[in-house]
Formats: C-alpha cells, sequence, structure tokens
C-alpha cells in the first residue's frame, strides 16, 4: 500500500505551517525560509525545526493533561541534553 500525501487533519495543516514559521524564527532562519523557500533549507535546519516543533506539541499536550501551564523548552530534560543544540 502506498502512502498517501493528503493530510489526516486538513484544518491542521495551516496550523503547523505557522508552528513550522515561528520556531524557524526562533532559531533565526525565518529570513532564508521567506526569500529561499524550505527546499533550499539544509536537512539539518529542517530536522531542527521538526525537533522543536514535536518538543513544542508535547509540551502543549502534557501541560493539558495536567491543567498548569507550559514549561519554557530550555527547562525540559530533552533540551538540556539535546545533541543538535547550536553553541
Amino acid at each position: 500500500m502506498s502512502r498517501s500525501k493528503k493530510p489526516v487533519n486538513p484544518g491542521a495543516e495551516n496550523a503547523l505551517d505557522r508552528m513550522k514559521l515561528e520556531v524557524a524564527n526562533e532559531l533565526g532562519i525565518s529570513d532564508q525560509v521567506r526569500s529561499q523557500g524550505w527546499s533550499t533549507m539544509t536537512s539539518a535546519d529542517c530536522g531542527r525545526v521538526g525537533g522543536h516543533m514535536v518538543r513544542k506539541m508535547i509540551e502543549q499536550y502534557e501541560s493539558g493533561m495536567s491543567g498548569t501551564s507550559a514549561t519554557a523548552t530550555s527547562s525540559t530534560l530533552t533540551a538540556q541534553y539535546d545533541a543538535n543544540k547550536q553553541p
């Protein structure tokens, strides 16, 4: 069976694109993305953006389960030991 390029939740596609640009802005690569597009970005940069997006989604989910506000990414155990962290 082949994979479908159709999104599972089409309503979430715009929200994920906004989140992707937000994370790119936090990482300082949003200007390059806006001027040249995602296809010119390195796989390391794209992976870094995806990793931060997953981290944020997990934090939002966990905070929703516990009923408290999300903690800063830098205080999470994963972020403290991030092998891809830029100096």
